[in-house]
């Protein structure tokens, strides 16, 4: 009896391995409907517990004929940042995916009703078509999300901590707005963010390439305060910042809006004059400490600069050789051997209109003074808790943007149009937010999205549709599965 040619392409996509196990291991594509995506019903959960997509709907709006569309604008945002949070950032990836029932299911359609999602053309029409009017609505849309969400709770927020940083969005094209930046020494673009203290993002804008860091901050964070105090009018609001925003105008705002700020500023003459005895101050404390203690020889801190360079080689040769006990000694050694102090002083330069209250942090170690210096409207405090409580905070938005950079591709602003790249970012953020969302329901504030993803997304699943339900059958020995079991039930 001649073979078919289903039976042909079932032997050819048959796969045959020899592990030495007694058995041979046969690999081939017929388990039915089983799904790589299995956590993507928390992502469902979570975005209809902020009813993000249902109000960024709303934000964009539909022009087309109702009579000729088969994929409303909600079931377009729904695959795609879905899609996005799964790992699946490519729009070409939506032609792969139209068909999966994790994703129809996800996106509020049955696996076997035989509908199709929308394919990559039609997303890509989509992200292009947005007009100024919609891109000004999504802008506003983060920031009233957290809102909502605050409001949700039985006390509202006392406080909120803002964190605004810059990052390179590195372009390879001619895209609108990007710009060679000397800084970063590539053509990108140089998006704007701002995140509370848990790594809520209030806003994200794609500036162009060329734009200084503190473009457009104040304008920003503007309406961010203006929105806050129309919720919450007792809230206190504090913004901490990198160098790049210690520019006059964001002083002033915040000092005329009663934001607490903490802004890092750049060393310079004036600054240097001030702190220059603190500086000698630690030089000394520090010479003095290497060398009167007499086990410091064999570490290589000595007073004499010729004979430090020898102990220095001998450490060297002597670390070959030692053992991991005595490595982790001279490693805790070096690390601990450093004076770190704080001081204060007040600086008017040219362009402030008066004195204003700068924090120095000096840390002397065997390469010399490390100098930082903040600028603050904090009247209280002294200022080591001043620097190491409220301005080192900053440093945990760093992780947030590397979230939506490594791990969501928030950089995929390949689109010609300005508008359409922006609108990307909003999608990135988006998905951001639904695992912001899972990621604070799991009570795990610092674990990166990859670490959510793997954990609650990336779940092997049997997907069955019979006449009165649908059944997901997760995999059994899934790691985490008391953990899913605690986001299922805290998310609601």
């Amino acid at each position: 009896m001649p073979h078919s040619k289903t039976d042909a392409s079932q032997k050819h996509e048959q796969m045959l391995l020899d592990l030495r196990v007694g058995k041979l291991v046969e690999l081939n594509f017929d388990g039915g409907r089983v799904c790589s995506d299995g956590g993507l019903l928390l992502l469902r959960k979570a975005d209809d517990r902020l009813e993000l997509t249902k109000v960024a709907s709303y934000c964009v709006g539909d022009k087309r004929r109702a009579d000729l569309v088969s994929h409303t604008i909600q079931d377009m945002l729904r695959q795609r940042i879905y899609a996005i949070a799964a790992g699946y950032e490519d729009c070409n990836d939506a032609s792969k995916l139209n068909s999966d029932g994790m994703h129809l299911l996800a996106a509020g359609y049955l696996p076997d009703s035989g509908h199709r999602l929308s394919s990559q053309p039609t997303l890509s029409r989509f992200e292009n078509s947005l007009d100024e009017t919609s891109i000004r609505a999504l802008h506003g849309l983060l920031v009233h999300t957290w809102i909502r969400k605050m409001k949700k709770k039985n006390k509202p927020p006392k406080r909120v901590r803002l964190s605004m940083d810059t990052t390179c969005d590195p372009v390879h094209g001619f895209q609108q707005l990007t710009f060679y930046n000397g800084f970063y020494e590539t053509a990108c673009y140089t998006p704007l963010f701002v995140f509370t203290e848990d790594g809520f993002p209030l806003a994200a804008e794609l500036r162009a390439g060329n734009a200084s860091p503190g473009e457009g901050s104040v304008r920003i964070l503007k309406g961010i305060v203006a929105e806050l105090r129309r919720a919450f009018p007792r809230i206190s609001i504090e913004l901490t910042a990198d160098a790049g925003f210690a520019i006059p105008e964001l002083y002033e705002f915040c000092e005329s809006n009663n934001v607490v700020y903490f802004i890092a500023a750049a060393g310079h003459s004036g600054f240097q004059y001030h702190s220059e005895a603190l500086v000698v101050r630690c030089r000394n404390e520090y010479e003095s400490l290497a060398s009167c203690a007499l086990t410091l020889k064999k570490y290589g801190e000595v007073a004499d600069k010729k004979a430090q360079k020898l102990a220095w080689r001998q450490r060297e040769e002597r670390l070959r050789f030692s053992s991991k006990e005595e490595g982790r000694m001279q490693e805790h050694h070096e690390r601990e051997l450093r004076i770190r102090r704080f001081g204060e002083f007040s600086y008017a330069s040219r362009e402030w209109p008066h004195e204003r209250r700068v924090i120095t942090r000096v840390e002397f170690t065997s390469t010399g003074p490390d100098v930082r210096y903040v600028v603050t409207n904090a009247t209280t405090g002294k200022p080591r808790e001043l620097y190491e409580v409220r301005y080192c905070r900053r440093c945990q938005c760093e992780n947030w943007i590397k979230d939506l950079k490594n791990y969501l591709k928030c950089d995929r602003t390949s689109c010609q149009e300005w508008r359409a790249n922006q609108f990307r970012l909003f999608l990135h953020v988006m998905a951001y937010i639904l695992m912001w969302e899972i990621r604070n329901a799991a009570k795990t504030p610092f674990t990166t999205v990859e670490t959510i993803r793997t954990q609650f997304i990336k779940i092997g699943v049997l997907v069955k549709e019979t006449a009165k339900k649908v059944t997901l059958r997760l995999a059994s020995h899934h790691p985490w599965r008391d953990e899913f079991n605690l986001v299922w039930r805290s998310i609601g």
